[in-house]
Formats: C-alpha cells, sequence, structure tokens
C-alpha cells in the first residue's frame, strides 16, 4: 500500500505545477512560448520572395511572415531576422534562429523581452 500513496503524492504535484503553468500562459497563443531566463521563441511560417514585409498571420500554431527577399544563400533568413528586430523594438543581435534555417518553418529566438510584449508588438505589426 504504501506505494501507492507514493504515486499519488506524485500525480497530485504533478498536477499542481501544471496548473500554474497555464495560468501564467493562458492568453497567449502556443506559437510564442518563454524561454527561461528572458528569451522568447516565435514559431514562424516564412514566405520569402514576397513584394514586401509584413506578418500575413497570428494564429495559434505560427506568425505567418512575409519576407521580400529570395529563398537563397541565407538571404531570406537576413532579412526575417531583420525584419522581427525592427517589429519587436529589439537589437539586431538579440534576434536569432533556433532551428529551421533551411525550411519555411522556423524558430526565432529573441533575447531580453517578455512574452506579453512579443504578442502585443506583433498584434501591431499584423493590423497595419
Amino acid at each position: 500500500m504504501a506505494p501507492a500513496k507514493k504515486g499519488k503524492s506524485k500525480a497530485k504535484s504533478a498536477g499542481s505545477t501544471q496548473s500554474k503553468i497555464k495560468t501564467n500562459d493562458e492568453n497567449l497563443p502556443s506559437c510564442i512560448r518563454l524561454v527561461p531566463p528572458s528569451s522568447v521563441s516565435i514559431t514562424i511560417h516564412a514566405k520569402p520572395g514576397s513584394k514586401s514585409c509584413s506578418i500575413t498571420d497570428l494564429s495559434d500554431e505560427a506568425v505567418g511572415v512575409q519576407i521580400d527577399a529570395p529563398a537563397k544563400d541565407g538571404e531570406a533568413n537576413a532579412a526575417l531576422l531583420e525584419y522581427m528586430s525592427s517589429v519587436l523594438g529589439v537589437k539586431r543581435r538579440q534576434v536569432s534562429i533556433g532551428s529551421g534555417s533551411k525550411s519555411r518553418d522556423k524558430i526565432v529566438i529573441v533575447e531580453e523581452i517578455t512574452p506579453e510584449n512579443v504578442l502585443n508588438s506583433l498584434g501591431k505589426a499584423s493590423s497595419s
């Protein structure tokens, strides 16, 4: 019987931890995640070769971003990072590609910013 009690107590503590996490991020889409201690990861669906740079979609899955550079020799990645730094109001060195450098689906890491600031900045850019 003693092992069953230990298992139940572990299940209860895990449930309370999950509820704390959900209350902190309840208004954020899943494409914007906090990376401790002070970074944020953003899931992006890039669309290179467009006429201009813009935020096209802000969904739960990914942020759609049109990039005016072609997808060759890393030009679109550099343009994406430059555009995201200007939209978010951070320095270019604070923005980097975490994964997906050769794919349209990317994860961009932004340092020293809160998820709420990211959501507000992306919302303003997508509405204009």
